[in-house]
């Protein structure tokens, strides 16, 4: 790579020049640039732009710019000299909607309106988007960081064509812009060009931008990036996604948490959003918007609302996407990884426009889709003890207050089980879940590995009756703490796996299917094996890899 060459050595340049010149304030100078190449060499080296921490408006931190000076001052001075003496203007236009230019600057801002520009994709890492005298501009505004003379990524170059797709869509005129307006942005620029018409070639999209921008070119590696996208066909432009959301769920937090999802999610797709009312179930407004085409349907709920949207998209060739809003979230625990408990709605964001998905298993729990669990027991008589105002007011607190009262009464039960086609067993048992997918937090669940969401089968754990509630609340911990193996030796825990289960009850009896509260005297439970498609972390360990 020939700029981190010419990077490499000028840190070792100006290390040799700190370590020999005698006067303290010129160490300071050249230590300071040393610093600053070899950080900048690192972004290259490790292929990560995000080094320079560019936010969102296109603003690069005072902090983060302290360390890059020198190198800032170096390359904005280089950058100034080439724009000055360029041969082509520093904005021109490609079509009647789309521009393409070198840094933007306030000075540029004049130019811009008259051409009627809105809309300004930046593809630069290391500089700010616009100086601070154009920040008061009304102007839409997307970055995406890219080191000179490298590539975007896929994801990248996707996210940056459906952007200028949905920005033409709404009449907005686009200008792409990098450094000089050379390499980055025509690679962009061409991706764009290609993905609205498939039936030009790599260098027909070239041709047409070098027709008005000569200096426009591409080094080999570039040129071999665009090339190699466009063979895969993985230029695709916006994809439609349905937002399907409850205001109600978690206490109300839809309205407070509406315009952020959408920020974060309108650059990469065409959102249309509906929202469910006391009339009209997220079920309907999901099966609505796969009539209408919508490849990817996002649940913004709780528990409750990704089970009623779920329905909807099983069997189809929809996604689902989740983003958590309800009391416990358990589904998006187990697809999003347990770190999301941190920051739920921004890291659901990611994951979906990341796009990674994989096809997992539902069940079918008496005629009725399950995602995650159904209970007898513990499980059902905490979920019946939490009445909304209690789970709006305390959230997760209200489950461990009604989980704490069902094993303090410590009350087993008689079930008749009938493992796939087995024959059917008696349990004695206060705790017996079914589960299909379950995380951590759902502890009754835990008596062997996570359960996966990808083998086929059910995972199955109850507890041994005990003679006191202190002893069973040992088994709870043993649930929680106990690795799968040394579960496996327990004395108080039972696990077992099968694709479908039959449960007798001794009189009709309530249980809890997905956090919802239901009655039978039979329960029959099976698999479905790649049934939904869901958009889902890499990390998650409830895939089996």
């Amino acid at each position: 790579m020939k700029m981190v060459k010419w990077y490499v050595l000028g840190a070792i340049v100006a290390g040799l020049l700190t370590w020999f010149i005698p006067v303290w304030l010129l160490k300071i100078l050249f230590g300071w640039t040393c610093f600053s190449l070899i950080a900048v060499s690192s972004a290259y080296l490790l292929n990560y732009p995000e080094l320079f921490r560019k936010r969102e408006d296109g603003s690069i931190p005072i902090y983060i710019r302290w360390v890059f000076i020198p190198f800032l001052l170096g390359t904005g001075a280089y950058n100034s000299w080439a724009r000055k003496t360029d041969k082509v203007p520093a904005i021109q236009k490609i079509d009647e909607q789309l521009f393409l230019a070198c840094r933007l600057s306030g000075n540029d801002i004049e130019t811009l309106t008259e051409y009627g520009v809105d809309a300004i994709l930046d593809v630069t890492a290391e500089f700010d988007g616009l100086d601070w005298t154009a920040y008061q501009w009304d102007c839409q505004y997307l970055n995406i960081p890219v080191l000179d003379h490298t590539s975007p990524s896929p994801e990248q170059l996707n996210t940056a064509i459906n952007w200028i797709d949905q920005q033409l869509k709404n009449n907005h005129k686009v200008v792409v812009h990098c450094a000089l307006g050379r390499g980055r942005s025509v690679l962009v620029m061409a991706a764009y060009l290609l993905a609205r018409d498939e039936t030009l070639s790599v260098i027909d999209a070239l041709n047409r931008i070098q027709s008005v921008r000569e200096t426009a070119r591409l080094n080999k590696r570039q040129l071999h990036s665009l090339r190699k996208v466009k063979q895969g066909g993985r230029l695709k432009l916006t994809r439609g996604l349905a937002l399907i959301a409850n205001p109600v769920a978690g206490g109300g937090k839809w309205p407070e948490e509406k315009n952020d999802i959408l920020a974060q999610l309108n650059p990469h797709f065409r959102v249309t959003v509906f929202e469910t009312t006391e009339s009209i179930s997220a079920e309907q407004l999901a099966a609505k918007a796969v009539n209408q085409g919508a490849d990817i349907v996002v649940a913004c709920g709780g528990d409750g609302t990704i089970t009623e949207v779920a329905r909807a998209l099983e069997g189809t060739k929809a996604t689902l996407g989740l983003i958590p809003l309800g009391t416990a979230n358990a589904l998006s625990q187990v697809l999003h990884g347990y770190s999301s408990k941190l920051m739920p709605v921004g890291t659901a964001c990611d994951i979906i426009v990341d796009g990674h998905s994989t096809a997992i298993d539902t069940a079918i729990c008496n005629d009725k889709l399950m995602l995650l669990v159904a209970a007898l027991g513990f499980e059902q008589q905490m979920i019946s003890s939490a009445d909304r105002d209690e789970k709006n007011a305390g959230g997760q607190f209200a489950y461990l207050r009604g989980l704490w009262d069902a094993i303090s009464k410590n009350e087993a039960q008689e079930f008749e089980v009938q493992f796939e086609d087995e024959e059917p067993v008696i349990l004695h048992s206060p705790s017996l879940v079914i589960a299909n997918a379950a995380p951590l937090t759902t502890a009754l669940a835990q008596g062997g590995d996570i359960p996966s969401v990808t083998d086929g089968k059910l995972d199955i754990t109850w507890l041994e009756p005990q003679d006191s509630s202190e002893t069973q609340f040992l088994s709870l911990a043993e649930l929680v703490f106990l690795s799968s193996d040394a579960k496996k030796s327990s004395n108080r825990i039972r696990h077992k796996q099968a694709k479908s289960v039959r449960i007798t009850l001794p009189r009709k009896m309530e249980y809890a299917l997905d956090g919802e509260i239901q009655s039978t005297d039979t329960l029959t439970i099976s698999t479905v094996p790649e049934n939904l498609n869901v958009f889902i972390s890499k990390d998650s360990d409830a895939v089996d890899n």
